[in-house]
C-alpha cells in the first residue's frame, strides 16, 4: 500500500458467483482499461469466493472444536504455529535472514478480530450482482463471528496534531482524546495513541459492528491470553473492494503505543528490503487465526493478478489468486505478496485457490515506491 497515493473514492465493485471455476485461473493475468470493464471481468471470472469467517454459537468455547471438525484442512498439516516458526519453516529456496525477520514481525502485527453482533444494515447481495452478501439479515442469530486482521499504522497525538509511523502528520479539530474514559472525564489526556487495523468489510460491515468489535493482539498460543483492543470505530471501509480499516484510541497504555510504534517501524523497514529483494518472487505469506484459534502462519504463492482499475503509471488495483492456505477465521488476514504488494484475504474459489480483495498492487515498474499510502 503506496503511502505517497491518496485514497480515491470509488464506487463499490460488481462481485461473481459464490462457485468459481478453475477456468478462472487458466486465464493469463488480465488487463482492463476502466472500473466498469473491472467490475464486468470480476463478475464473469466468479472472482468473489465463498468468505471464511468462522462463526460459533458459543464464542470462544466452540472454537478448538472447529479446529477439530475442519474439512478443509484436515490436522491443518500446512500451518505452523507461530510459536514454532524458524527460519528452517521457510521453503528451502525462500531461507532469507531478512525475509524470517519481517514474517517474525508479521506476526506481532497479527489481530484476532471477533464481532459479537451483526449490522441490519447489511446489503443482500455483493454490489451489482446476485451474489448472496454474507451474514445479510442474520442479526438475530446469536452468535460470534471471527476473523483475522493486522495492525497497519500507529498515530501517535498530542493537542490533536498526530505523526504516524510512514511520517505522515495529521490535524484533529479535537485536542483532547476522545477515548471514553477521557470524555468523562474533567481533565481529559492530551497524548493519545490511535492504532489502525486492516481487515475485510464481510467481516466488518459498519459503524455499528465495528462499536461491537473486539480485536486481540499476541493471541499467539493457547495459553497467551493476548492484549485486547476494543471500542472501534470505523476508519475507512469499502464493501466492494472489501477492506476496511478499524481505528483504536487509548491514552493509558502508553508503553504499547511505543512499542507497537517501534514494531510497525521495524517492520516497514524490513518490507522495503525484502520487496527488493524478491521483487519479481510470487511467494505468499499469510498470518491469520484459523477457526478464531492461536496464530498460525502459512505458505504459498500467488497466482494471477486480476486488474481492476489502472492507479497510476506503477500502480494498479487488482484482485489476486493465491494457494496459500486459509481456513474459516483467516477471512480479513492481510496477504503478503512479497515483490508484488500486500492484499486482504476475501475468500475461498476452491480448496485450493483463495482470492482476495481488491488492493494496490506495484507489478507494472521496476521503479515503483514500496510505501504504504495515507488512510484517509
Amino acid at each position: 500500500m503506496n503511502k505517497n497515493v491518496k485514497t480515491k473514492t470509488k464506487k463499490p465493485t460488481n462481485n461473481a458467483t459464490n462457485n468459481a471455476t478453475n477456468n478462472a485461473t487458466n486465464n493469463a493475468t488480465h488487463h482492463v482499461a476502466d472500473k466498469k470493464s473491472g467490475l464486468s471481468l470480476i463478475s464473469t471470472l466468479g472472482l468473489f469466493g465463498s468468505h471464511e469467517t468462522q462463526v460459533s454459537v458459543y464464542g470462544e468455547v466452540d472454537l478448538h472444536k472447529h479446529v477439530k471438525d475442519c474439512q478443509k484442512n484436515p490436522g491443518h498439516k500446512k500451518f505452523i504455529p507461530v510459536e514454532s516458526f524458524h527460519l528452517n519453516s521457510l521453503p528451502r529456496c525462500f531461507r532469507d535472514s531478512l525475509l524470517y525477520q519481517l514474517i517474525k514481525v508479521t506476526c506481532d502485527l497479527a489481530v484476532r478480530v471477533e464481532v459479537k453482533l451483526t449490522s441490519p444494515r447489511r446489503v443482500e447481495f455483493w454490489p451489482e450482482s446476485q451474489q448472496p452478501y454474507p451474514f445479510y439479515n442474520s442479526q438475530a442469530t446469536p452468535a460470534s463471528r471471527f476473523g483475522s486482521g493486522a495492525l497497519i499504522n500507529v498515530i501517535k497525538r498530542q493537542n490533536g496534531i498526530g505523526f504516524d509511523v510512514y511520517g505522515h502528520k495529521y490535524d484533529l479539530e479535537t485536542r483532547r482524546c476522545p477515548c471514553q474514559k477521557c470524555q468523562e472525564s474533567d481533565n481529559p489526556s492530551r497524548i493519545w495513541w490511535e492504532f489502525i487495523v486492516f481487515t475485510a468489510t464481510h467481516v466488518v460491515f459498519d459503524e455499528y459492528e465495528a462499536e461491537h468489535t473486539v480485536c486481540r493482539l499476541f493471541y499467539d498460543s493457547n495459553t497467551s491470553r493476548g492484549f485486547i483492543l476494543d471500542q472501534a470505530s470505523m476508519y475507512r471501509s469499502s464493501i466492494g473492494e472489501d477492506t476496511c480499516d478499524l481505528s483504536f484510541v487509548f491514552c493509558d497504555k502508553q508503553d504499547l503505543g511505543i512499542k507497537m510504534f517501534q514494531m510497525l517501524t521495524t517492520w516497514f523497514n524490513l518490507w522495503q528490503k525484502v520487496q527488493e529483494t524478491f521483487r519479481r518472487s510470487r511467494f505468499a505469506f499469510i498470518v491469520s487465526h484459523p477457526h478464531g484459534c492461536a496464530k498460525q502462519v502459512s505458505f504459498g504463492q500467488w497466482v494471477k493478478s486480476y486488474e481492476w482499475e489502472s492507479y497510476n503509471r506503477d500502480t494498479d488495483l487488482t484482485k489476486l489468486t493465491y494457494t496459500t492456505s486459509t481456513c474459516p477465521g483467516s477471512s480479513g488476514a492481510a496477504v503478503y505478496c512479497v515483490g508484488f504488494g500486500e492484499i486482504v484475504h476475501s475468500g475461498m474459489l476452491n480448496p485450493k485457490l483463495n482470492v482476495s480483495g481488491i488492493g494496490f498492487s506495484y507489478l507494472k515498474s521496476r521503479n515503483f515506491s514500496l510505501s504504504r499510502r495515507k488512510r484517509t
